[in-house]
């Protein structure tokens, strides 16, 4: 489970501009990182990749004890970027 107590949780004003685009609520983008169905490190930008169980990416990275929500993928977008750049750059890590 990422989400944990004494973690602060800050989502981007870009990562709150997808999830409204996407329709994401904030309880899907919660499920996703404390339930990733997959969990990708993406070793170019040194963040990861929560995948959840309905299809949604969070890209986050760690900063400290805050978790920051940089950007939400629609499944689609998930998919292109891992069959374009595949495992040289991103390692599947759960």
């Amino acid at each position: 489970m990422l989400l944990k107590d004494k973690v602060k949780l800050v989502i981007s004003k870009h990562a709150r501009d997808r999830m409204r685009e996407r329709g994401i609520g904030f309880e899907d983008l919660v499920d996703a990182l404390s339930n990733p169905v997959q969990l990708v490190y993406d070793r170019v930008n040194d963040v990861y990749i929560a995948v959840g169980v309905k299809g949604y990416a969070i890209v986050y990275a760690f900063r400290g004890s805050i978790v920051e929500v940089v950007t939400v993928l629609g499944r689609r977008e998930y998919e292109a970027l891992i069959s374009k750049h595949g495992i040289d750059r991103y390692k599947v890590v759960g």
